[in-house]
């Protein structure tokens, strides 16, 4: 299998790398990634995170487009050339929350499935109108989200207790990250209570990853929490596309 994975920035294809590399025991044999960066329609390669190559049993082209708004028309521009280079499974993962959304929903702060329902209908129509398998998946509401259902081992390893911090901030241990408008100012929250700072750079997302295994993203993965994430994890990974968004 050849994938391209398009995302839109580059804590997202941080993710996607280490989901890659945890689940394949980081055994280039298994599995090959090499990751791009897009910065004013210029793609260069990126020396690191990297994995095996297009020799590898699978093999995962992942491309930062750096803009929520590109993923969509990038990928619609480049999927002919991708299928031609021998890309048989073409993914795009952006975020739900963003000026879209916003247009949407009249502003209103409020997580509603239907609209998120009729956003990706008019997105994902955008790639349906390519031939093969291309699949677009949204992140409800935002990576951030995906992170919150995962931040535990993290909090943890800064010596702090999260039940305390969910108290701390109004949350109930049992809240489901995808109902949140906006998560990634409540992970900010969560670092700086732990004596971090959280900007999408490059240390703060490896700090991050570096606390998970593969046990953790299975965990997620069939909870029924963040159904998002483990829609995304499944098609990744080389199932069959699930039922989107």
């Amino acid at each position: 299998m050849k994938c391209a994975v398009y995302v839109e920035g580059r804590s997202e294809l941080l993710f996607v790398a280490d989901v890659l590399q945890k689940y394949s025991d980081y055994d280039p044999s298994r599995c090959g990634f090499r990751c791009y960066n897009l910065k004013a329609d210029d793609l260069s390669k990126m020396n690191n995170p990297i994995q095996g190559d297009e020799s590898s049993s699978v093999y995962y082209q992942i491309i930062n487009v750096n803009n929520d708004n590109y993923v969509i028309s990038k990928l619609h521009k480049d999927i002919p050339g991708l299928q031609r280079q021998g890309f048989n499974v073409i993914i795009g993962l952006k975020d739900v929350f963003g000026k879209s959304y916003e247009v949407l929903s009249a502003g209103h702060p409020v997580v509603d499935r239907s609209k998120i329902e009729r956003l990706y209908e008019h997105q994902s129509g955008v790639l349906k109108a390519h031939e093969g398998d291309c699949r677009l998946h949204f992140a409800i509401m935002e990576y951030e989200a995906w992170m919150l259902a995962l931040i535990e081992n993290y909090v943890m390893s800064k010596g702090q207790n999260l039940l305390e911090l969910y108290d701390k901030f109004g949350l109930k241990k049992d809240f489901d990250p995808e109902d949140i408008y906006h998560p990634y100012p409540l992970v900010q929250k969560i670092f700086k209570a732990c004596g971090s700072d959280y900007h999408k750079h490059d240390n703060d997302c490896l700090s991050f990853l570096s606390t998970l295994t593969k046990d953790d993203y299975e965990n997620l993965r069939y909870s029924g929490r963040c159904a998002s994430f483990g829609k995304f994890l499944d098609s990744l990974l080389g199932e069959e596309c699930p039922i989107l968004p």
